[in-house]
């Protein structure tokens, strides 16, 4: 049987502070090149300008950037996520680290059993979710990507940019979709430039866990074992490549998290007061309002396409 991550986790990854920097860093590595300059400038000068941006504007809709080492931003952030939690855990009895899955889940597990389909009120989605959740969207997409990514023949052809972007825009932001479920209370909207919260506080409670949005996903068990399996993925590409030391990241940008003036490194950190400080939410605030008045939002739904090969 599967044990869920602990409640002071789950409080922890819901915490208002946590829950913005997470949205914030995925938001502005997809969406910085479409925004205008002056909302660029605005987000630079809070420390939240992306070195490599993830995405970019294409003819049909965004195209994911693989040869600047984004994916490596991907990466590295969640595996650092990984090492934090982690250390909070402390090798606790009831789940002394973060369980990788080793495989994805089959049809029918008992313990990670894909959620129905429900009505989300909006058709296109509707549509998404129920090819995503299919069975045969694990034998025909889930399955293949899932061997490629830990193939070694595959791994020793890319870099691990290129490799981070892949899994980012394919089978990661799918599994995202495939095991989230209708969450309570219902699916939270794209940030309101209106509001001057920028996002309605109602959606802090942890019971907001829903795995489709980048403000939940994390207080969700299941991402810690979705993220577990991706991180796995540095390990195969740096065998691949018959690496004898650690990793040279060359991408390493993990925004604000988990928090300004503090050491960069996540795993020696736990939220402290000037986290919860109200002069930094006001300005996590400001970004979240600053990327709404935008109009453009990100989501693990998103149709984004890859450029056409060169090699």
């Amino acid at each position: 049987m599967a044990h869920a991550i602990p409640q002071y986790i789950v409080d922890m990854m819901a915490d208002r502070v946590w829950r913005m920097e997470h949205y914030i860093w995925h938001e502005v590595r997809n969406l910085w090149l479409f925004f205008d300059q002056p909302t660029r400038d605005a987000l630079a000068r809070m420390g939240w300008e992306p070195p490599r941006p993830a995405r970019q504007p294409g003819a049909n809709g965004p195209v994911a950037i693989i040869d600047n080492d984004s994916g490596e931003d991907f990466l590295y952030m969640h595996h650092e996520m990984i090492k934090m939690v982690n250390a909070r855990l402390n090798n606790d009895p009831t789940y002394p680290s973060v369980q990788a899955w080793s495989r994805l889940p089959s049809p029918g597990d008992t313990d990670y059993p894909v959620p129905p389909v429900w009505d989300t009120g909006n058709a296109d989605l509707n549509e998404y979710l129920n090819e995503v959740k299919s069975d045969n969207a694990l034998a025909t997409r889930f399955r293949p990507w899932e061997a490629q990514f830990g193939d070694s023949r595959y791994l020793k052809t890319v870099t691990l940019g290129e490799l981070g972007a892949r899994i980012e825009f394919s089978i990661h932001n799918q599994m995202h979709m495939r095991w989230c479920a209708n969450p309570t209370p219902g699916i939270r909207p794209d940030a309101d430039d209106t509001n001057l919260e920028g996002i309605d506080r109602k959606w802090d409670s942890p019971a907001y866990d829903w795995l489709g949005d980048t403000y939940s996903s994390h207080v969700n068990s299941v991402f810690w074992n979705l993220h577990g399996w991706v991180d796995a993925r540095i390990v195969d590409w740096a065998q691949a490549h018959d690496l004898q030391e650690p990793i040279r990241w060359r991408g390493t940008w993990i925004g604000k998290m988990p928090g300004h003036s503090m050491p960069r490194r996540m795993e020696t950190i736990a939220i402290a007061a000037d986290r919860r400080s109200a002069d930094y939410l006001e300005e996590l605030t400001r970004a979240v309002v600053l990327i709404a008045k935008q109009g453009h939002s990100c989501h693990f739904y998103d149709n984004v396409e890859f450029p056409t090969a060169t090699r």
